[in-house]
């Protein structure tokens, strides 16, 4: 009777902890939505940070996932409110001209240094784009403290964002990165999209940053543009580029996608006069049409 009454006790003892892990974590979820609806500050990003740092890893991974999702969707409204453009603005004495990131012993001693450290700490970034300071996230920073407690599919995506933030595609209306890259991060998105198709978490920003590679790849950029303005042929290094993507990706989608863009571009004999409205409109309604039928395909 001793024994039973002694595994009965255990028995008890296991079902009323697990049901105190799962009120803790009822709690600590109820504290987060707390954190995440108050005002959009960098005095809550630092609280939300510190917050999850105490207590990410007491979450199930889906749960943790979430978290780090919204906590990411929390920066963003902070960037897009920008109410301390002030600081910001005075931030760029601080930053490194060759680096384009703030120089941690500039700004040892300045008035901002509270502000930086707790943006930091929140998972933002400082640095020059278009020639002033812009926040960024850093999902970096967010993976090197959370990645381990969240889904493969977040953190592959936070990868991708990472590079295409420390070294944006375009920059004054001129792309970054050569034709090779572009297909690189395209084809990166695709297979983003591919192998999570079901994971509402990844799928939207994957498919933003496919279609918008896309794009920069049928139609270049303003000040990069795929069609010489004085010869008005076609970009050779595009061509090879997309000629050996072709060849060495054969099921790709974005396969699909060149080929359809060099039948047109055969049919115009790979030369297109900007000045010339009609042939104009038609080069990017084809364009269009390419991207729309890419984002259908990637998602079947």
């Amino acid at each position: 009777m001793h024994k039973i009454a002694a595994v009965l006790l255990i028995i008890f003892a296991i079902i009323f902890s697990f049901g105190g892990c799962r009120n803790d974590n009822n709690e600590i979820q109820s504290e987060f939505t707390l954190l995440i609806s108050k005002n959009v500050d960098s005095e809550n990003i630092d609280a939300i940070a510190n917050f999850l740092d105490e207590n990410i890893s007491k979450m199930n991974e889906d749960i943790a996932t979430l978290m780090v999702i919204d906590f990411r969707e929390y920066l963003f409204n902070y960037i897009i409110q920008n109410k301390d453009k002030t600081i910001l603005q005075e931030l760029f004495v601080y930053i490194d001209g060759k680096t384009g990131r703030i120089d941690s012993e500039k700004i040892q001693n300045s008035e901002h240094k509270s502000y930086y450290d707790k943006i930091k700490a929140g998972s933002l970034m400082v640095m020059l784009y278009e020639d002033a300071p812009v926040l960024r996230v850093d999902h970096n920073k967010l993976l090197e403290k959370y990645g381990e407690y969240i889904s493969d599919s977040v953190n592959e995506l936070y990868r991708l964002e990472a590079q295409l933030i420390e070294r944006p595609t375009s920059e004054n209306a001129k792309l970054t990165v050569n034709w090779q890259e572009l297909l690189k991060r395209a084809y990166a998105a695709e297979k983003l999209i591919t192998e999570y198709s079901k994971d509402e978490r990844v799928l939207a920003d994957a498919i933003w940053i496919y279609t918008t590679h896309i794009n920069s790849l049928l139609m270049g950029a303003t000040n990069s543009p795929i069609f010489d303005y004085n010869t008005k042929e076609f970009s050779s290094s595009a061509r090879s580029a997309y000629q050996d993507f072709i060849l060495n990706e054969p099921d790709a989608v974005l396969t699909w996608v060149l080929k359809e863009y060099f039948a047109y571009l055969s049919n115009i004999d790979y030369t297109l006069d900007f000045n010339d409205c009609e042939r104009n409109k038609m080069f990017f309604d084809t364009c269009d049409r390419l991207v729309a039928e890419a984002e259908k395909r990637v998602k079947e």
